[in-house]
């Protein structure tokens, strides 16, 4: 099993470097594959829906370059003159917003995935200590930001609970009291970081990070991938140039299949029975 957060890093940054370069749709659908494979092979428990974000935001480019691109030989159909949207839709710009939005949706998912396996305090023990302080204060910052939306919802239930309006015209009748709650918030974990000595004295590791033959394995593989793409990656694909892809080379499923080596390398999961009397 993956026992390194670094390990995981360097396969995150080789995944993101694939999902950029190689816009061929047939590599884009085999990375979708592989980080799909990786993330149900070590997913834990429920998991934050960004699935779904993810794809709405692939869908935002197919609009966008179909609506606002006039180029293209292979015309869907024609709209009257209607400003900005107006023209010829054509397959050419269709392709070319799903490549961009695939590649969002890649991205989307190996995040995705960096989330659900790494500890956001692993992450923190890796930082330099000069680093160690301002990384601790910005992965703060960032815990306020769902609490906040958690924090809104609850105060609208309230009001509704009371009969009062939650429309947008709420909106100052919200703010004051959504404050107050941040501040407070803000007060127990300045207490909490004070109550553990932070600051004091040099940090210490409740559980140190070790190191395993996957890890080595999983790093390996991800930076021979990285050198892959970057080095023999595949030539650009452009729709409007031509709209049928190339068939993709060798090197380069070879480094999109490297990448599944954190799904190859799981340890299947035990599913005890209950004991019964």
């Amino acid at each position: 099993m993956i026992r390194h957060p670094l390990a995981w890093c360097v396969w995150a940054i080789a995944g993101l470097s694939a999902a950029f370069i190689d816009r061929n749709p047939a590599l884009q659908g085999l990375l979708l594959l592989v980080v799909i494979n990786t993330w149900l092979a070590h997913r834990r428990g429920r998991t934050v829906p960004y699935w779904k974000f993810g794809l709405a935001l692939a869908v935002v480019p197919i609009l966008f370059s179909a609506a606002l691109s006039r180029f293209g030989h292979h015309v869907i159909f024609t709209l009257p003159g209607i400003p900005v949207i107006g023209g010829a839709w054509s397959w050419e710009a269709v392709v070319y917003g799903a490549s961009t939005g695939v590649a969002l949706l890649l991205t989307v998912a190996v995040f995705a995935v960096l989330q659900s396996v790494v500890r956001s305090a692993d992450l923190m023990a890796l930082l330099p200590r000069p680093l160690y302080r301002a990384g601790t204060a910005f992965a703060l910052s960032l815990a306020f930001a769902p609490k906040t939306i958690a924090s809104f919802e609850a105060l609208r239930e309230a009001r509704r609970l009371r009969g009062q309006r939650t429309g947008w015209r709420s909106a100052p009748g919200l703010l004051v009291p959504l404050l107050l709650t941040m501040l407070e918030q803000a007060v127990q974990y300045g207490e909490s970081l004070d109550a553990r000595g932070y600051g004091n004295r040099r940090r210490s590791r409740y559980r140190p990070l070790g190191w395993s033959l996957v890890d080595g394995l999983v790093i390996g593989a991800a930076l021979t991938a990285l050198v892959l793409t970057l080095a023999f990656g595949p030539p650009a694909y452009n729709p409007y140039l031509d709209l049928a892809p190339s068939v993709p080379s060798a090197i380069s499923v070879l480094a999109i299949m490297l990448l599944a080596t954190p799904a190859l390398t799981a340890v299947p999961r035990m599913h005890h029975a209950a004991d019964r009397v």
